[in-house]
């Protein structure tokens, strides 16, 4: 009785000291994978990922520049074409409304001290009031040269002036409202310009994404207690 006792004793001890040590390396083995940290875990896949139609985000720059940057999500680019278009709008609408300005004082001008009427007449007629000092100066050089064609009515483009003086300072704000229309041609090549430039980088930039998407996959395992508990997979996508 006492030798089954003994050997009962001993097989006790020798599964609890497996069972201990069992644990033991399941412990080990956890937090080695645990700790793994190397750059084998890391997986990368090139993808396509969301695809953009680049013919899309170039028509869509070549209507509003940076609206093809918005739609394949560079606004990191397409922000300069954005402000581009907008320094070049206020450009153009700040030099009409100063020749605007410019051409309405000096028509003014003209009336005042022409005593011309400034209902319905054109800027040709302007012209010749600030070439000619009356309009039967203006008339008798058209009969010299032929161009009855050209001849004012005297009682609907009557002008006098009242001295030259005034006539030149007239001409002289007359043609200064001429530079500065003629100015936003440069406003308006710009916008052409920007639309150009703009939808070729939106093309250029849709090619690339859907070209060099790359997905990258991060395994990650859930620790609970001693044991494993699951496995996370962190996604991260570069351009």
């Amino acid at each position: 009785m006492v030798i089954l006792c003994v050997s009962f004793a001993n097989a006790a001890f020798s599964q609890s000291t497996e069972f201990s040590q069992e644990k033991f390396n399941k412990k080990d083995l956890t937090n080695n994978f645990l700790n793994l940290k190397s750059d084998s875990a890391k997986v990368e896949i090139k993808t396509a990922g969301s695809k953009k139609s680049a013919g899309l985000a170039m028509i869509l720059s070549l209507i509003l520049p940076g609206a093809g940057h918005l739609y394949i999500d560079r606004m990191d680019v397409g922000k300069f074409f954005v402000m581009g278009e907008a320094a070049s709008w206020l450009g153009y609408a700040g030099l009409n409304i100063y020749g605007n300005a410019l051409r309405e004082d000096s028509r003014t001008f003209a009336a005042e001290n022409a005593g011309l009427n400034k209902t319905g007449k054109d800027d040709n007629y302007y012209a010749n009031v600030g070439n000619y000092n009356s309009i039967y100066d203006y008339n008798n050089d058209a009969l010299a040269r032929g161009q009855y064609t050209q001849l004012y009515d005297v009682n609907t483009y009557y002008w006098n002036w009242n001295s030259v003086n005034n006539k030149s300072t007239f001409e002289e704000q007359r043609k200064k409202s001429e530079r500065v229309y003629n100015t936003r041609v440069v406003f308006g090549t710009t916008l052409i310009v920007n639309r150009i430039v703009s939808g070729i980088s939106a093309l250029i930039l849709a090619n690339r994404r859907n070209n060099s998407t790359t997905l990258n996959i991060q395994p990650e395992l859930i620790q609970k207690d001693y044991g494993i508990d699951g496995l996370k997979l962190n996604f991260s996508k570069n351009f």
